[in-house]
């Protein structure tokens, strides 16, 4: 029996954010990544996100400026942007809360000391 379709989708969707997550996204040469825990997030419970930001040879971008905001693009929503810290090694974490279940955006803005800027939007799915 195959699962209802509001069940594919939830999967489809938590499978995109995965192997975004996993993959992260190119821009200006660089590479980002956003994970979360747990994952996928929870309405109302605190979730952790850690961001990694590499160059085009996979080398950790440190001391960059990273923001962070999730968007909820089917409600128009107060703005929800969690402090990012810098951890090394190119990871940085920051810690946030979903007010509602449902399809949200993870988008993260990354600018290095040199200058070079790059935008990446990571599709989440909020239980």
């Amino acid at each position: 029996m195959s699962a209802p379709i509001g069940m594919r989708r939830w999967a489809a969707a938590a499978a995109f954010a995965v192997l975004c997550a996993a993959t992260g996204a190119a821009t200006e040469g660089l590479s980002i990544g956003v994970t979360t825990t747990p994952s996928p997030p929870v309405r109302g419970e605190g979730t952790a996100f850690e961001i990694s930001v590499t160059d085009a040879a996979g080398a950790p971008q440190a001391g960059a400026r990273i923001s962070l905001e999730l968007i909820m693009p089917a409600h128009a929503m107060k703005e929800n942007r969690p402090r990012v810290h810098e951890r090394g090694a190119g990871r940085y974490v920051a810690a946030g809360t979903f007010s509602m279940g449902g399809e949200w955006i993870a988008a993260v803005e990354v600018v290095l000391p040199d200058g070079r800027r790059a935008r990446a939007e990571f599709p989440l799915r909020v239980r």
